[in-house]
């Protein structure tokens, strides 16, 4: 039986939608491209500027020992179209912003938005994940030094506040030349620090490294509700020694972007009775209360993570000015027993979806080897994030030998071992047909 919703769509034209003179104005500033083939709703509404600056961040921290007081809620510039809301964003009291090369054209709209802000804002981007490719060191060398050189150009500036390795794996973090890339280029003035960016199944071993290295000022782990314990110690630990914790990917898969709960539910049984007028105001409805339980979800994430002391800041995606608005007031705000119920909720709709990243209990049940906990963030990147060119590039950079396609005629002992209950062989298939098709 066809969804109640498409029947909506199959009996009123796009033309006679639009006819009535009130529906004109009420989605004056809505898209169609926010109804899915399935006549769900999702992003609903497009980008309107803002008139006049509704928020501003309420608290900032140190930002380890670099003398940076630093927003405590910041920019996480890899979803970024429009380089105006990173300047609203900036106005309203945002001033550590998360970039990377390989963020389609984030480094360069950053660039023409912060040329009068420069002074007043940490820019933290990382070497493009790239370089990596090759095994050669005088080619890798070149290749980070050339990455380096070009996200200054990209952002327009002489100077970057930092500068990460990407997704941090071992080999990376041990890399001699990577080393002398940023001393030499900290030597020039051109960059001030370096740490890492780590979400990778050797998190383990990155941290571990990470500790080693007394070069190394920013640590950028993932941190959330969902967290191990370990995580939280080991954010304690990089705090006491004067390091720079920057959270990432606090809203645990952002699951509410595509699945549950409010945005796949029918309309009404009697929808399709309803006058036009009725219906738009149903529609009206039933979107408000949707993108207000996910505003509410938000913030309580964001609350979770700066509820812990030892974290300087975390990053998160501001697509929009709405975005700005709608998370911004988490800013200097405690963590509360309705925050908890709102997460505690959200855990049991995603607990046997959300894969722990950084977590990889399975991959050592797997008898191929294939890094079961990077292809299935590859898939987050893609269904939860809508963030295809990350997850393709991401997902073509594993060994070719360890893909999904393994799977096919394997009993899946990983998927016995997952203390989560995930469907790991389904997921890593679905994974392999969706980002080995673009490729």
């Amino acid at each position: 039986m066809k969804d109640k919703n498409m029947k909506l769509f199959e009996k009123i034209s796009r033309r006679d939608f639009f006819k009535n003179a009130a529906l004109k104005t009420m989605f004056a500033g809505i898209t169609l491209s926010g109804l899915k083939r399935d006549g769900t709703i999702k992003n609903f509404f497009v980008n309107r500027l803002p008139q006049k600056k509704k928020i501003s961040i309420k608290s900032y921290r140190n930002l380890g020992n670099t003398g940076f007081k630093v927003s405590d809620i910041s920019f996480g510039a890899g979803h970024i179209t429009d380089g105006t809301v990173v300047r609203y964003a900036v106005d309203c009291g945002v001033n550590y912003i998360d970039t990377a090369p390989v963020y389609g054209r984030s480094e360069v709209l950053i660039g023409e938005v912060l040329k009068e802000k420069r002074k007043e804002v940490f820019i933290a981007t990382k070497f493009n994940s790239r370089a990596w490719r090759t095994e050669n060191p005088k080619e890798l060398k070149k290749n980070l030094k050339e990455s380096l050189e070009r996200s200054l150009k990209d952002l327009r500036t002489d100077y970057l506040d930092a500068i990460l390795i990407h997704s941090a794996s071992e080999r990376r973090m041990k890399s001699d030349e990577m080393h002398e890339v940023f001393e030499n280029a900290k030597m020039e003035g051109k960059v001030k620090y370096s740490g890492v960016s780590v979400h990778s199944s050797e998190t383990g071993k990155v941290v571990k490294q990470f500790f080693k290295d007394d070069s190394m000022k920013i640590l950028t782990p993932v941190y959330n509700y969902l967290s191990e314990k370990d995580v939280s110690e080991d954010i304690k630990r990089a705090a006491e020694k004067g390091t720079a914790v920057v959270a990432m990917k606090t809203r645990m898969g952002a699951y509410l972007e595509r699945i549950p709960g409010w945005d796949k539910q029918p309309l009404g049984e009697d929808f399709e009775s309803l006058s036009l007028s009725k219906k738009r105001s149903r529609m009206v409805n039933f979107v408000h209360s949707g993108r207000k339980f996910t505003v509410d979800f938000n913030r309580s994430t964001y609350k979770w993570v700066l509820s812990n002391p030892y974290v300087s800041t975390l990053i998160t995606s501001f697509r929009t000015f709405d975005d700005v608005n709608n998370f911004l007031p988490a800013s200097g705000e405690k963590f509360g027993y309705r925050d908890k119920k709102i997460l505690d909720n959200y855990t049991t709709l995603v607990w046997n979806k959300y894969c722990r990243i950084g977590c990889d209990i399975c991959h050592s049940y797997c008898p191929k080897g294939v890094p079961i906990n990077d292809i299935l963030r590859s898939q987050m990147y893609y269904e939860n994030y809508g963030d295809k060119r990350a997850a393709v590039s991401e997902y073509s950079d594993l060994p070719k030998d360890k893909l999904g396609d393994n799977c096919f005629n394997c009993d899946a002992p990983c998927q016995k071992s997952c203390p989560y209950g995930i469907e790991i062989k389904e997921r890593l298939l679905q994974s392999h047909k969706m980002l080995s098709l673009n490729c």
